[in-house]
């Protein structure tokens, strides 16, 4: 059984790697929040569920958005 993709699947994801090489966070976790932060954006989810699916804690991705 093959599943379709949804028709925007393809764009969001250009629009998410675009988004992704304008964020300039310092520091060891910076892409992890980064990609968090994105993916929370796009896919109109909370920043808690989706930083857990990148291995970071939503903590982080607080401090990183308030430096």
């Amino acid at each position: 059984m093959v599943t379709p993709v949804l028709p925007h699947q393809n764009n969001v994801q250009q629009i998410g790697y675009k988004l992704l090489s304008m964020l300039n966070f310092k520091g060891k976790r910076g892409e992890e929040v980064a990609r968090t932060l994105i993916s929370a954006c796009l896919w109109n989810d909370s920043v808690e569920s989706k930083s857990r699916a990148y291995g970071v804690s939503p903590q982080t991705v607080r401090n990183y958005v308030e430096e």
